[in-house]
Formats: C-alpha cells, structure tokens, sequence
C-alpha cells in the first residue's frame, strides 16, 4: 500500500522490487507475540544474546528450535545469531560447544548463521569467516549424504505448513515437482529463471539436496535472494528477455556450465517463469529437465 502511495506521488516505480523486513526476536514481547510478527515478516533473526537477558537461558535453545520450526514452516528465512564463535573474537580457533552450536543450528533448518562481533571488533575475523564457513560445509555434506533427517523434518514442516494455508497455486506445484525430479534424477543443480524470485523461494523451502541457481534480472533481488538456504543467485540483465522461451533455458545451462556450478554429463532441473503469448492462457511456470552437453 505505502509502495502504491509513493508510486501515485512518483516517488516510487512499481515495478521496483520492495525491501524486506527482517524482525529481530530479542524480547519476551517479541517470543509472546511470534506468530503475529512472523506472519508480517518477510525473514526472522533469533537474536539470542538479548533473548538470553530478557527469559532464563536454558530455554533459550527451546525458544530458538520453535523459532526455527515456525519459519520453516512459513516458507521465510530465519537467522540465527549471537556469539555462535564468541571465543574466535580472541583465539585462532572456535570451542568444541560453538562448533556443535552452528552444526545443531544447521541440522535444526536455519537459512542463515550470523557472525557479528567476532568479525566486528575481534582479532580473527577472516580465519572467523573460514571456520564458520568450514562448520557449514561439513554439516550440509552430512545431511546430503548420512543423515538426510534434518532436511526431511524443516521439507515435512513447510509441507505442513502448506496445506493448513490451502496454498495450491502453480508456483508451488512447480516448486514441488522441481524439488522430486531433482532427487528422482539425481540431478547436480535447479536452475531457475526468475523476475521477482518467487520460485526460487519456494524450491528453497522444500530443502532440496542440490543447490538452486536463480538468474534474476534485477540486482536487488538478486541480493534478497542470498539469505534462502541453498539459494546461489546470479544477476543476468538480459537472459530473461533475450531470444525465446526455448532458449532461455539452454542459454542458462551454458552459463551454469561456465559457473563451474555443473559439467558435462550432468542431469539438471530448469524452472521458469513465463508470460502468456496469447489471450487463452495466463502467465504460467513450466519444469524441464535436462542433460549438460
């Protein structure tokens, strides 16, 4: 409304991608009142560190978990911050419990890990960034390839989530063949042509095992879609209105190849997003899958 009152004063062009709000979660008002900031939201941060001064701090953990569930289940991203290597502020290396706290955050459906003031003021911040980065990598390769549950569990969630908001629009039936077909076909990418960055959203929260590549023509969107798990955006001004439908996504393919994201031989997913082309029919999603050449 506010997007439509500013464009009606020409302070604001409508086809502009708005900015996201993200609600930090630091007090018992914001615990007591989650759901109703949640459904206004567009991602969570679960910022322990105050949450931890304001409720006792052994349920801290249960207030996060719930947190986290509660977003998977929404399809919005969450993020979870505060000291989660508090220690690498002054030391080259993090504690065996702030390791475990990231990978728990990771198998628990967090989108997102923060670091704050380790890199802020402390004396590591770039060996911070590689360790965090480490923990994450480790822990996704054990979810893909021992322990699947995690996955599972934040995929049954949004699923669930789904049908108590009788959400049975195209986007999602795509999003949901899209994330089969990759596991059916053992597929190494999903690649997506996207303008607002719907379809890549709602593929990340179904939690698929591959990684999303989503070409976006616009730059902020791009950048929005860089806190959705799994989601590795690429701004592309010209590949979504450059040559035909068919093309589009052979075009995107190349460029994944390019990337270094997929090789020769591999099986992919391509989603895309495309306009009617005549009075029948209503802009509709369409799924193909493919082999790199």
């Amino acid at each position: 409304q506010c997007a439509k009152e500013l464009a009606d004063e020409g302070k604001w062009e409508l086809e502009r991608p708005l900015p996201l709000i993200i609600s930090k979660i630091e007090s018992v008002s914001g615990l007591n009142n989650f759901d109703d900031i949640l459904d206004e939201s567009d991602g969570i941060m679960v910022a322990r560190g105050d949450l931890g001064v304001e409720i006792p701090i052994q349920q801290v953990t249960n207030a996060q978990k719930e947190m986290v569930a509660a977003c998977n289940a929404a399809g919005k991203p969450v993020i979870v911050a505060t000291q989660m290597l508090e220690s690498m502020a002054k030391n080259p290396r993090p504690t065996r419990a702030e390791v475990a706290d990231v990978t728990n955050a990771i198998y628990d459906g967090a989108d997102c890990v923060m670091l704050s003031g380790e890199t802020a003021k402390g004396k590591y911040p770039v060996q911070v960034v590689q360790t965090m980065n480490e923990i994450i990598a480790s822990a996704e390769r054990f979810t893909r390839s021992t322990m699947p549950m995690p996955n599972l569990l934040a995929r049954e969630r949004f699923v669930h989530g789904q049908s108590e908001r009788g959400d049975k629009s195209v986007d999602a039936a795509v999003a949901k063949a899209a994330m089969t077909a990759a596991e059916e076909r053992n597929a190494a990418a999903i690649i997506v042509l996207t303008s607002h960055g719907v379809l890549p959203r709602l593929i990340a929260s179904f939690r698929p095992n591959v990684p999303i590549l989503a070409f976006c023509p616009n730059a902020k969107v791009a950048r929005q879609l860089m806190i959705h798990r799994g989601i590795h955006p690429v701004h592309h001004a010209d590949l979504l209105t450059d040559g035909s439908g068919i093309k589009r996504p052979a075009k995107a393919i190349q460029y994944a190849k390019q990337f270094g994201m997929v090789q020769e031989g591999d099986n992919v997913v391509v989603v895309t997003r495309e306009t009617a082309c005549d009075e029948l029919t209503h802009d509709f999603a369409s799924m193909k899958l493919a082999t790199v050449p």
